[in-house]
């Protein structure tokens, strides 16, 4: 049974004769006709009642109709999806971060990409930076939006953009009164870094931006476990400065006056994806932080294509 045959089915029942069905397909009364009597061979039924005034569907006909538009329709379905899936509009996107994606500029990058993606389901996976990596490496991740620590094998990175770092201090804290804080501002505090196990690359980042002997006191935990231990008095912590925009009961965060205080954010990718909706959501971002005036820029001056 051929889809040419049922769809030429319908078209002679819709329009009531063959040769007006054959005048609106482009095709001869003779090539319609053999490929509906084969159609009706497959199916060991006879779905039409010929006569000098046209055609009429036969009893039995009916249902096949139906479910033969039905089936039809499925399968326009099927095809604009896998259209749109080809041109990267329609589908799904799996993006993992290290942390919530809050605040300027990732918010409103993030908000331009679904303006002109609406069809694209994004799916957030929030992971340790081993997770992460593991994640893209097997292609269970499509793209991560991650800290700029360290090249990872196998895996594709761009820098996209850099975050100025603040202090997140308990409320009641005498450096939460302060405008600005130094990095020796915060010796003797206990300062929590994430830090899960098999991976210290938070640790580390904190070890070499803010110099040696700081008391660093590593979690296994997520930022707002974190941001509520800062809360309850226990110790201080560092953030991005987007982090800062959404307030948090209990804690203060307060800018870092130091050249070092920041951190870059990279794109990371499969070199072997081939997925064209990878390569908008790419494009969108890069272009978004261009226009925002935060990207991060190559030793050229440009941003990598």
């Amino acid at each position: 049974m051929q889809l040419t045959g049922l769809k030429y089915f319908v078209a002679v029942a819709e329009h009531g004769s063959f040769s007006a069905a054959g005048e609106w397909l482009g095709i001869s009364v003779s090539t319609l006709t053999r490929s509906v009597t084969t159609l009706e061979e497959d199916l060991g039924l006879n779905l039409f009642e010929r006569s000098k005034q046209g055609v009429a569907l036969t009893p039995a006909a009916g249902p096949v109709l139906t479910e033969t538009r039905r089936m039809l329709a499925s399968l326009q379905t099927v095809t604009e999806v896998a259209a749109g899936a080809a041109r990267g509009i329609a589908g799904e996107l799996r993006l993992g971060v290290r942390s919530p994606p809050l605040g300027e500029p990732l918010r409103g990058m993030l908000a331009r990409w679904r303006e002109g993606h609406s069809a694209v389901r994004l799916v957030v996976h929030e992971l340790p930076d081993v997770e992460l990596f593991s994640e893209l490496v097997a292609r269970r991740i499509d793209v991560a939006l991650i800290p700029s620590y360290a090249p990872w094998p196998r895996i594709v990175m761009e820098p996209l953009y850099r975050e100025r770092m603040v202090a997140a201090v308990p409320q009641e804290h005498a450096l939460a009164q302060r405008a600005s804080l130094r990095w020796s501002d915060l010796l003797g505090e206990n300062i929590y870094v994430q830090d899960w196990a098999q991976s210290h690359a938070m640790r580390e980042f904190y070890a070499r931006m803010m110099g040696p002997g700081m008391p660093l006191n590593p979690v296994p935990a997520g930022k707002q476990t974190i941001f509520s231990l800062v809360a309850a008095g226990f110790g201080v912590t560092l953030a991005q400065q987007s982090q800062a925009e959404v307030s948090f009961p209990g804690v203060v965060f307060v800018p870092i006056d130091e050249s070092s205080a920041q951190v870059e954010f990279s794109l990371a990718w499969s070199p072997h994806s081939e997925c064209s909706i990878i390569g908008r959501f790419l494009y969108s971002m890069r272009s978004s932080a261009r226009t925002k005036g935060v990207a991060t820029m190559d030793i050229q001056g440009s941003i990598a294509e």
